[in-house]
């Protein structure tokens, strides 16, 4: 029979029918019977559930063998009464004696029942890596010390004698030192046993931030605890608490209080471990990642702008009388800090972006490269293209050069969700902190932010319009911000505002002549085929139509892209595919009417340009036929006939081989009379007889 069991004195190692158990083996050693209690009864004499009991027995917390149980015959746990404490074994057999019938021993009142001592907790030792670089070195002076005490003991008979006169060597050669017999005596047994930190003289306090918490305890612990829900300590306690009840009852008791799972998370739980568990990849990647320090040095003005869109903390009215809130779309020197260029809008979108470039090209030149988040407003495929945005099925589309393109600037796009990849919001908190709070309109980005008179002040229309916050933020940007003293990291430039700097610094700009930029800025449709109506481009989620009836209807079917100024839609200008231009159209406002139209001008407008366009391709066809002669004008059947009958003439001849295979029907002369030569022999055909005889076949 196999014993399934550990003992509490061994170390927890798992022990077999043959060793035994260290409290049965004193039993037997005394000669004395052992006593065995079954689950149920153990669990009444502890008072505890038979189930905690049964777990512990099978995991070999508790001593127990197995036997055969009397009645059903099956194996069952028999746990002896000497692996119990004291106090239980001598209430259990005080209950034997009552039931026999005899007094209890009474104990005296000197002899009080001892509590059990817990076990001590395991010490781990110090190792050479737990050592600092000033204890490694001491460690090896006193091991040259105490070998060279141990050899010259060897010469001695009185070693007492050589001890006295080593220490007052070693004390004239190492005065930094505290050197005595018992000093020695000690660092020698700390020595032979590989005591590190007894060699150092060190009476605990190495390891004291060494926590008493089991292992799979506090892994759990840590289970609950590092949950991005973020819970408290103290419930995580709760639930690991619960959870050793259920898994490893046997360590319940191991289990310190709140406060060393605190202390533990505070020692052994990295914070950014911490940030990264309970708040996520965001956090620990703003908190505690490492972050690329920009050079400044190499830049120049002009080589980098910043984009970016702002909305205003500002509730401002509107012509119509609407209370909203305006959004800045502005370009940012990343060399000097200048705000370059802005547009003010009602809503942030693509052409508040281009307008903001215009205005900042327009005052400080056309920078070398752009640097954007990546906004629906910036990723357009017309304004720098789609950036992260591109998709797979847009690979393969053919799309005309961008505006970025056509003005040789380079578009570079923020890391998606990169906190420390915008330097432009710290201008935004500028104008927060400086410019909108000056307004009597001011909301606050948060609610907490929000003046308390706000809302008597939007009751009463006492908020500024629209035009005044235009007009002040132009005026504030130059005459305010731009003259600012340079908050960079470039300490040359500590005493010169931004402008100056830009100004200090500025090698070479580009500029283009106003014609020339606005063809460079004009927005950009896909590529389309020119229709009957002609192109087309969106505007405000309506289709408009250009077209130039000439041109239109000789160029059916052909991909042209087409670009135009949002600021003037009176026409547009198309390109080839190989961006070539070709025409100028014009609005085809006349062919665009009520359904249930009755302004007899308006229809007859639209049916002359009909009639125009018809006119013209009549004139087209005229004009291809205009030089052939009445002699030439000859229809497709006349030339069909005459091109049939010269190739007969010369080509269709049929020519027969030599060789002639006769081919015969196979019939004998009988059935077939033939004569020589051409003449047959007449045949008569008595169609009466041919009758009569169908008829009878046909009785039959």
């Amino acid at each position: 029979m196999q014993m399934k069991h550990k003992s509490r004195n061994s170390g927890r190692e798992p022990l077999s029918a043959g060793t035994g158990l260290p409290a049965l083996m004193m039993a037997d050693r005394k000669g004395g019977a052992m006593d065995y209690l079954s689950v149920k009864e153990a669990a009444a004499l502890k008072g505890c559930s038979v189930q905690s009991l049964q777990k512990q027995c099978k995991n070999g917390v508790l001593p127990a063998v197995i036997q055969e149980h009397p009645q059903n015959h099956k194996p069952c746990y028999q746990i002896p009464v000497s692996a119990f404490p004291e106090p239980l074994q001598a209430r259990y057999y005080q209950q034997k004696r009552q039931e026999m019938g005899m007094m209890p021993t009474p104990i005296p009142a000197e002899t009080k029942p001892q509590k059990p001592k817990k076990k001590a907790r395991a010490v781990r030792q110090m190792t050479i890596e737990d050592c600092t670089a000033q204890q490694r070195q001491e460690i090896q002076i006193w091991t040259a010390i105490l070998l060279e005490w141990h050899a010259g003991r060897i010469q001695y008979s009185k070693k007492t004698d050589y001890d006295k006169l080593y220490v007052g060597k070693c004390q004239l050669e190492h005065p930094d030192l505290q050197v005595s017999t018992g000093i020695l005596y000690r660092k020698w047994n700390a020595y032979q046993e590989h005591d590190l930190a007894g060699m150092l003289g060190i009476r605990g306090g190495w390891n004291k931030h060494s926590s008493g918490i089991p292992q799979v305890v506090w892994e759990a612990f840590l289970w609950f605890w590092l949950d991005e829900n973020q819970p408290t300590v103290r419930a995580s306690y709760r639930n690991v608490i619960s959870w050793t009840e259920d898994f490893h009852p046997e360590l319940l008791e191991q289990i310190p209080s709140e406060r060393s799972f605190r202390r533990r998370i505070d020692n052994d739980v990295a914070e950014a471990t911490k940030i990264l568990m309970r708040e996520g990849e965001k956090a620990f990647s703003d908190r505690c990642m490492p972050y690329i320090i920009r050079m400044y040095d190499q830049l120049e003005p002009n080589d980098v702008w910043i984009a970016d869109n702002h909305t205003l903390d500002i509730q401002s009215l509107d012509e119509h009388g609407t209370i909203h809130r305006l959004y800045l779309t502005a370009f940012l020197d990343a060399k000097s800090g200048v705000i370059t260029g802005w547009n003010i809008t009602e809503s942030p979108d693509s052409q508040s972006t281009i307008l903001a470039l215009r205005h900042g090209i327009l005052r400080f030149g056309i920078p070398k490269a752009v640097y954007f988040d990546n906004g629906r407003e910036f990723l357009t495929h017309d304004v720098g293209g789609k950036g992260h945005r591109t998709r797979k099925s847009d690979q393969d589309v053919t799309e005309p050069p961008t505006i970025l393109q056509r003005l040789g600037i380079e578009m570079h796009n923020a890391i998606v969700r990169n906190a420390k990849a915008k330097p432009i919001e710290r201008t935004f908190y500028t104008v927060k902190s400086q410019f909108s709070k000056a307004f009597s309109g001011f909301c606050g980005g948060t609610i907490l932010e929000r003046p308390e008179s706000l809302k008597r002040r939007i009751k009463n229309k006492a908020i500024p319009q629209d035009y005044e916050v235009r007009s002040h933020l132009e005026t504030w940007i130059d005459g305010e911000y731009n003259l600012q003293e340079y908050g960079g990291s470039e300490a040359k430039y500590r005493d010169m505002s931004r402008l100056d700097v830009w100004n200090e610094e500025i090698r070479s700009i580009r500029k283009a002549a106003d014609a020339e930029l606005n063809l460079m800025l004009m927005r950009s449709t896909r590529t389309q085929k020119i229709k009957r109506n002609g192109v087309y481009i969106t505007f405000a989620g309506e289709k408009i139509w250009y077209m130039n009836p000439e041109e239109t209807i000789l160029h059916l079917g052909e991909e042209v892209y087409v670009r135009y100024d949002p600021a003037d839609l009176k026409t547009v200008r198309l390109y080839n595919t190989q961006d070539q231009y070709l025409f100028t159209w014009e609005l085809a406002d006349i062919l665009l009417m009520d359904y249930l139209t009755s302004n007899p001008e308006e229809i007859a407008n639209a049916e002359m340009m009909i009639r125009r366009t018809k006119k013209f391709v009549r004139d087209q066809v005229k004009g291809i036929t205009a030089d052939l002669t009445n002699t030439q004008r000859i229809d497709s059947l006349d030339a069909t006939i005459r091109r049939a009958a010269k190739a007969k003439e010369e080509r269709f001849q049929i020519r027969y081989p030599k060789t002639i295979e006769p081919v015969r029907a196979g019939e004998t002369k009988e059935e077939h009379r033939m004569v020589s030569g051409s003449e047959m022999i007449p045949v008569t055909i008595d169609l009466k007889k041919m009758r009569q005889n169908a008829q009878r076949r046909k009785e039959e």
